[in-house]
């Protein structure tokens, strides 16, 4: 009898446990940074709302990719293995971190992406590939069946070729895609994709200053290092607005420091923060992108949050909320005259101006984290 109760007992204290155990969820991210990028953020956002959702989530940092790994002499992976397990030991990755999270979130480094550098996770874990340089490891995984790849991009930068990228939708992995375009993109490799769009955090970016308000002359950019993003053509364009329209001023934010070279009049500031962000959208009329080629460009959704009217490219993965004429002036990549005359467009036409802007700030508020996580749980 005794034997038989205590079986029962122990049988009752595995099922309870069982029942406990949290559901387990893991993004993995190509590396560690602590400069804002748009396709951690995002990450980052949904790891936040899995949390509150009461699963276990594990935002993982890959410290060597395969080309890295290849290359390094015994010595050095020795010697990179050990500053990792102290970095995992002695830093709290999200202490003083440019992303806010709400909720608990376990934070790893690991040496790669292999099964045995995984252990801390149940073979049940939900496994997010969110680039192309974790998603190939990703797929070679044992250990979990539950895997999924974030596609926030077309990823054919670095060394990265067309074909290395497009291979990349067809290993085995769901889909999941941010924009139509890219939808476009894994279905033309004969592989299926669900298309989430961002969810944008209505709290944070919010309209505060009422659009007819604000001075038409003053205009808003990000500045940003990479060339796909042209950032070179909005400044053409706007110096072309300004020898025709003195009054004009600019509003650029970015991550690198203040380039020499820029006029007087661009009040720049360096990674603004929340409130500096907030005023810096509120106080612009019209926020400009000439982007050659973005996965979905944040900041331009940022700024219709916040009551801007956009003027910027006609491309992929601006399409999905920049209608041309509806909530948005478009114009070819690389057409800077054609930039410069959207922008003069708004500046010169306050009724067309403030038009454009409450239907793209309308627009926008679709797109919210309710609706986008509810898309990914499903998934």
């Amino acid at each position: 009898l005794f034997i038989n109760y205590s079986l029962h007992l122990k049988i009752f204290f595995i099922f309870e446990e069982s029942m406990n155990k949290k559901k387990q969820i893991a993004f993995i991210l190509p590396g560690f940074t602590n400069n804002p990028i748009g396709g951690y953020k995002i990450a980052y956002q949904y790891a936040d709302l899995f949390s509150e959702d009461d699963y276990e989530v594990h935002v993982i940092f890959n410290a060597l990719d395969k080309k890295t790994y290849d290359s390094c002499s015994c010595f050095s992976k020795i010697k990179k293995y050990l500053g990792l397990q102290y970095r995992n030991i002695n830093r709290d990755y999200f202490n003083n971190f440019w992303f806010s999270f709400k909720n608990k979130i376990i934070g790893h480094e690991i040496f790669q992406i292999k099964d045995c550098f995984l252990k801390f996770l149940s073979p049940d874990a939900i496994i997010v590939a969110t680039s192309v340089e974790t998603a190939y490891p990703i797929s070679e995984l044992k250990r979990f069946k539950n895997k999924l790849y974030l596609i926030q991009d077309f990823e054919n930068w670095k060394d990265n070729t067309d074909d290395f990228v497009l291979k990349s939708y067809t290993l085995g992995l769901k889909n999941i895609v941010i924009s139509n375009w890219l939808k476009e993109k894994v279905e033309s490799t004969g592989a299926k994709a669900k298309v989430i769009p961002n969810g944008l955090d209505f709290e944070y970016f919010k309209l505060s200053n009422p659009i007819e308000n604000r001075s038409p002359f003053e205009i808003c950019l990000l500045y940003h290092n990479d060339d796909r993003k042209r950032v070179c053509d909005s400044l053409a364009a706007l110096y072309i607005v300004k020898e025709k329209i003195p009054e004009l001023h600019v509003n650029i934010f970015g991550v690198p420091e203040r380039p020499e070279n820029l006029p007087e009049w661009f009040n720049y500031v360096k990674c603004p923060d929340r409130i500096t962000h907030n005023h810096m959208y509120n106080t612009s009329s019209i926020f400009v992108a000439a982007s050659m080629k973005e996965g979905w460009g944040l900041p331009l959704t940022e700024s219709l949050q916040c009551g801007c009217a956009l003027v910027c490219t006609d491309i992929g993965g601006f399409a999905d909320y920049a209608i041309n004429g509806k909530t948005a002036l478009t114009s070819p990549v690389y057409d800077v005259n054609k930039l410069a005359e959207n922008i003069i467009i708004l500046i010169n036409d306050n009724k067309k101006r403030i038009e454009l802007a409450r239907a793209g700030n309308k627009y926008i508020q679709q797109f919210t984290f309710e609706n986008s996580f509810k898309l990914f749980k499903d998934v």
